[in-house]
């Protein structure tokens, strides 16, 4: 505690603080109560407002225009009525066998067709039991072990093959260093170049 240093406290300063603490803060303005009914009362003001709505556009048809629409209704009436004798006689279509029609014709396209001979596809039931499946993907998986298994022996032969001829390169090259008196990480061993 002795070590802790004074504090000097001017006399100007504890005026401005004596000042400071007469000023009184100023008192907040009041809230304004609102009644929770003026809030609600949407509907009654609603109910005095007026309605303002926009006419709607109605567009009119000249005369030309109607007597033209007249024309193409009694055109399609005649249409309709000539297509339904036609109909009941035979000698036209109904709209569901268009539709057989149009079915069969996509499925006549979806037939195998090879030069230009299309092949009938029907439906070939097989009898295969659930131990033939499973003989099936056995030999399947059989023949595709043995046939990777015969591709990296080739490849491991072949890899044999090539560290071999290394492996007599550098028995060479060793030879052919020494013969002439300089061995790899002598001091001379690079002034041949030079």
């Amino acid at each position: 505690m002795d070590k802790m240093p004074e504090v000097v406290i001017d006399s100007d300063t504890e005026e401005e603080q004596e000042v400071e603490m007469d000023i009184e803060p100023e008192p907040l303005p009041e809230k304004v109560q609102i009644d929770v009914d003026d809030v609600f009362k949407k509907a009654e003001i609603l109910d005095n407002a007026p309605v303002i709505k926009k006419p709607k556009r109605t567009r009119t048809m000249s005369e030309d225009a109607l007597n033209k629409l007249a024309i193409a209704r009694a055109k399609g009436l005649e249409t309709r009525r000539k297509n339904k004798e036609l109909r009941q006689k035979g000698e036209m279509p109904t709209p569901t066998q268009k539709k057989d029609e149009k079915k069969k014709q996509e499925m006549e396209a979806k037939r195998p067709v090879v030069n230009n001979v299309v092949h009938e596809t029907k439906n070939i039931t097989n009898n295969i039991t659930h131990d033939d499946i499973i003989k099936i993907t056995k030999k399947a998986s059989q023949e595709a072990l043995e046939e990777y298994e015969v591709k990296r022996k080739a490849r491991k032969q072949a890899k044999k093959v090539k560290f071999e001829e290394d492996n007599q390169k550098k028995i060479v090259k060793d030879k052919i260093n020494t013969a002439l008196g300089h061995k790899y990480g002598d001091s001379n061993f690079w002034d041949v170049c030079f």
